[in-house]
């Protein structure tokens, strides 16, 4: 039988709330034994969690969580970019039994960029460790060489690129799929390097993975104007070559927090937020270590 929500636990950095907030945040439902059961996120704590409990009144996957659950734990963020860093990491980092299974960290490839000495951009496969720092773009992520060379023989044939100005076709003069009418002519003359080359990245842009623009770690400041009780008013989030290493409520302790060695190991869905926040202009840039403003390069290069 589903508990009614006035016999449950709800708590807030260990303190026992009389109701749910709702500010927004992520909330954690245990169990009676503290096994982790759930972890979510909204812009409104307490409207999101009595709607698991009007989902949990029908059979099926909501009724099982909530049956179980005897405490709710609270954490209040400055706004939902925060919200959506920290649910993300948590579901990863503690591994809660009923969201989706996240797959293990291993190794990947992708597509990095050289230029011919006919001055065509040339896609290669590369090995993309998911640690280390990001120090120029990648395209996509892989599972093995001849996904990457079956995408680029593809962006080909659909967009009229010339497989030998990619690398990929040995020989001189006009290719073979030239004169089948499936390559638009950069070796034959008819097309340029530059138009080739703004064709091919404009293919690939989609799933670019930015090279890291900054010279150091980064804190993004998530600002709340209107801030309810246990909310904070600002968050800073450390950031260095897009993995998120953490959330602090005062800018002092993210600077200390930038000091410590910390591996930086690349998450996809952290680098979407964090790409979509600074695409936006919905957060503050601070150099982390001291603290000085920083220009939003992404933001300048969406109105270029």
């Amino acid at each position: 039988m589903m508990p009614e929500l006035a016999d449950i636990t709800i708590t807030s950095r260990g303190e026992t709330l009389e109701e749910l907030p709702s500010y927004s945040g992520v909330y954690r439902f245990y169990s009676n034994e503290e096994a982790l059961l759930y972890v979510g996120k909204s812009v409104d704590i307490k409207a999101r969690v009595y709607s698991h409990f009007q989902e949990g009144r029908k059979p099926g996957r909501h009724q099982r969580i909530m049956t179980q659950v005897a405490r709710i734990e609270a954490q209040a963020t400055a706004g939902e970019i925060g919200a959506l860093l920290v649910e993300n990491a948590a579901i990863k980092a503690e591994t809660p039994l009923y969201n989706r299974r996240q797959r293990q960290v291993r190794k990947l490839w992708t597509i990095h960029l050289t230029r011919s000495k006919d001055n065509f951009l040339q896609p290669n496969s590369a090995d993309f460790s998911p640690w280390g720092e990001r120090a120029q773009d990648s395209y996509g992520l892989f599972h093995n060489r001849r996904h990457v060379d079956n995408t680029i023989r593809r962006h080909a044939r659909d967009h009229g690129l010339c497989l030998r100005m990619l690398g990929l076709d040995a020989g001189k003069g006009p290719c073979f799929q030239y004169q089948l009418k499936r390559c638009d002519g950069a070796c034959a003359g008819d097309e340029s390097a530059e138009d080739h080359n703004a064709r091919l990245l404009s293919v690939l842009d989609r799933d670019r993975i930015a090279a890291w623009p900054f010279p150091g770690p980064l804190l993004l400041v998530e600002r709340n104007i209107r801030p309810l009780p246990q909310q904070p008013k600002a968050q800073f989030h450390l950031v260095n070559h897009w993995s998120w290493l953490g959330c602090f409520d005062d800018p002092q302790a993210a600077q200390t927090g930038s000091k410590e060695t910390r591996d930086t190991v690349f998450d996809r869905d952290a680098y979407r937020m964090l790409m979509s926040a600074l695409r936006k202009g919905k957060v503050e840039l601070l150099d982390a270590e001291s603290l000085a403003e920083m220009d939003n390069p992404i933001l300048a290069a969406a109105f270029d």
